[in-house]
């Protein structure tokens, strides 16, 4: 995982699709997820998309005359095509993925998969450097939850941008606790 960047290892992540079905409604391609919620497919289409053609999870890029674009071959539409669909991050969230540096990234992530957890797997995420100035001194912590449907965690993180300090304590609901620091400034 040392080589990865960011985008690459949020990629890999379990847990980072919405997976399902399509079906066409009264002229309406309609996506129903493995739990068979309803949407409409140009409501939750982003712009990580695979489609299960040819054996294949194939990334794939939706046309807008119901077609897919897939290795440089249009695909129609059909009742039944299996759609992966990539989650989005909650806005937040993103941001402060988007702050850290790729070491602290790639260490709470580490974190989170050895515990069962996705990046994904994030539920709440109140990122205090939002709400801090953009000038002057980065400290505070942040408070994020993870869900994996078995088990809840919490972690905090502290942080101090201006000596390059990340601190990640984090708590599972099954009472075990985990502290990982990295004191040193990163170039």
């Amino acid at each position: 995982m040392k080589n990865l960047s960011k985008t690459q290892c949020l990629e890999m992540q379990p847990r980072s699709f919405i997976s399902g079905t399509l079906e066409c409604i009264d002229s309406q391609w309609i996506f129903f997820d493995e739990e068979d919620e309803a949407s409409m497919l140009q409501d939750i289409l982003s712009s990580s998309c695979e489609v299960y053609w040819k054996g294949h999870w194939q990334k794939a890029c939706w046309k807008q005359d119901n077609s897919f674009e897939i290795n440089n071959t249009v695909c129609f539409l059909q009742d039944g095509a299996e759609l992966r669909i990539g989650k989005k991050l909650q806005h937040a969230y993103q941001l402060l993925i988007d702050e850290l540096s790729t070491h602290s990234f790639m260490r709470l992530s580490q974190l989170l998969n050895d515990l069962s957890f996705s990046l994904y797997d994030c539920i709440y995420c109140f990122n205090t450097l939002c709400f801090l100035p953009t000038d002057g001194e980065k400290n505070g912590v942040n408070f994020l939850i993870f869900d994996n449907e078995e088990r809840i965690c919490s972690v905090h993180h502290h942080f101090d941008c201006s000596e390059g300090n990340d601190r990640f304590e984090i708590t599972l609901n099954t009472g075990e606790q985990f502290l990982s620091s990295d004191l040193r400034k990163l170039g």
